[in-house]
C-alpha cells in the first residue's frame, strides 16, 4: 500500500530554506548541550523529534510528550540499576512495571504517562549498547535539555509570530 502522508509543497529554495534553519536549531543544540556538559545528547534530540515531527509542537501534546518521555527514560534507567541493587528481584519489579506499563498502552489508560512517548524511550533506553555504555543520568539532563530547548523554541517563536508578524492596522 502507497500511502503518502499530505505535506504542504515546498519549492526547492524553501526546502533549502528549511534545511538551514534545521542545521542551525542543531547546532544551536549541540552547542548549548556541550555548554552545559551534557554528553548524551541523543535523549534530548530523540524528545526533540518526537514532539517536532510526531506531534508536530502542538501544545496540547506536550505534557503528554515530556511526562511520556520521562517516565520512559526512568524505565529504561531502573533496568540499568535496579537489577545490580536488587538482583532477580530487581528484574521481576521491572518486567512487572514494563508488562504494566505496556497494558496501559493496550487499554488507552492513563495517556498522560503512558504513551508513544514512553513506549519510544523505554525502547532506546533498553538497547544493549545504551544499557552498556551510556550514562543515563546524563541522559536525563539531555532530554530536560531538550525539553526546555523545544518549548522556548517554540514560545519564543509564537510570540515574535504575535508581536513581530502582526501587521499594522489599516486606515
Amino acid at each position: 500500500m502507497n500511502q503518502t502522508v499530505a505535506r504542504p509543497e515546498l519549492s526547492p529554495a524553501k526546502g533549502l530554506l528549511v534545511l538551514s534553519a534545521i542545521i542551525v536549531l542543531v547546532a544551536l543544540f549541540l552547542w548549548l548541550s556541550h555548554t552545559v556538559g551534557v554528553v548524551q545528547v541523543w535523549a534530548g534530540f530523540l524528545f526533540i523529534l518526537y514532539w517536532a515531527g510526531l506531534e508536530h509542537v502542538q501544545m496540547e501534546r506536550l505534557l503528554p510528550s515530556v511526562v511520556g518521555s520521562l517516565s520512559g527514560l526512568g524505565l529504561a534507567y531502573g533496568m540499568n540499576v535496579m537489577p545490580e541493587q536488587l538482583g532477580n528481584t530487581g528484574w521481576a519489579i521491572l518486567l512487572g512495571a514494563v508488562l504494566v506499563a505496556v497494558y496501559c498502552q493496550v487499554m488507552g489508560w492513563l495517556p498522560v504517562v503512558v504513551n508513544m512517548a514512553m513506549m519510544l524511550f523505554l525502547t532506546v533506553g533498553t538497547v544493549p549498547a545504551v544499557q552498556q555504555h551510556a550514562d543515563l543520568s546524563n541522559a536525563f539532563a539531555a532530554l530536560v535539555l531538550g525539553i526546555v530547548f523545544m518549548v522556548v523554541l517554540v514560545v519564543g517563536g509564537n510570540w515574535a509570530m504575535g508581536t513581530f508578524g502582526k501587521r499594522p492596522p489599516q486606515a
